[in-house]
C-alpha cells in the first residue's frame, strides 16, 4: 500500500471524524445542572438584645414572620412570685406597625383571673400591665404573658425598647426584674 497517492490509516480515520463532526454538529456534551433554586423571601427579623435570658429576666422573642408580618412574644424567664407588671414598649412607627395583643398563659392558673391592659396611646408607645386578682400567688417559673403582633411600615433597622418597667409579688412588694427588647429589621430594596 505505498505508493503516491497514499494515506497513513490514522490520517484518514481523523479525516473522517472531522467530516463527521462538521455534518452532524458537535458532539453530545453532558447536560448542564438546574440552575439553583431562587432564594428565600426575606422576612422580617428580630434580634433580642439579650440572646440567652437568665433568672430574673422579661424580655421580647420572636414567635414568627414574614416579609410583612412580625409576632414577639414577652416571655418571663425564670422568675419567682411574679404577680403583675407594667411597662411601656417603644418602637419606631416608621418602620413597623402594632397591630394587636394575645394573652398568653403564664400568669394564668386554675381558678385565677388575670387582668389585661395594652394600649397604644400613640404610634410608637404600647403601655402594658398585666396582674393576677385576688388573694393567690404569683407566677413561678418561665413562660410566654402576651403575643404582640405588628405589621411592616418601611423598609430599615430599628429598635424595640422597653421603658418605665416594673413588676410586683404575691404581696406587692416590687421585683427586682431586668427588661430587654430588641432590634428589628424590615426587608426592602436598596442595600437591606
Amino acid at each position: 500500500m505505498s505508493g503516491r497517492g497514499a494515506t497513513p490509516a490514522g490520517v484518514c480515520l481523523t479525516l473522517v471524524a472531522s467530516l463527521l463532526a462538521s455534518a452532524c454538529g458537535p458532539s453530545p456534551t453532558a447536560p448542564r445542572p438546574p440552575p439553583p433554586p431562587p432564594p428565600p423571601p426575606a422576612v422580617i427579623t428580630f434580634t433580642p438584645e439579650s440572646p440567652t435570658p437568665g433568672a430574673n429576666v422579661i424580655d421580647l422573642r420572636l414567635m414568627s414572620s414574614t416579609a410583612s408580618e412580625l409576632a414577639l412574644t414577652l416571655d418571663a424567664s425564670l422568675v419567682a412570685d411574679l404577680f403583675g407588671y407594667g411597662l411601656d414598649l417603644l418602637y419606631d412607627s416608621a418602620a413597623i406597625a402594632f397591630e394587636g395583643f394575645e394573652p398568653g398563659t403564664f400568669l394564668d392558673g386554675e381558678g385565677i383571673t388575670v387582668t389585661i391592659l395594652v394600649s397604644e396611646p400613640q404610634p410608637g408607645t404600647v403601655v402594658i400591665g398585666q396582674s393576677r386578682v385576688g388573694a393567690v400567688a404569683g407566677a413561678s417559673g418561665s413562660g410566654t404573658m402576651l403575643v404582640l403582633r405588628f405589621t411592616a411600615v418601611a423598609p430599615g433597622r430599628s429598635t424595640i425598647s422597653i421603658d418605665n418597667a416594673g413588676a410586683f409579688d404575691s404581696s406587692g412588694a416590687e421585683i427586682a426584674l431586668e427588661f430587654f427588647g430588641g432590634d428589628v429589621t424590615v426587608p426592602g430594596t436598596g442595600g437591606q
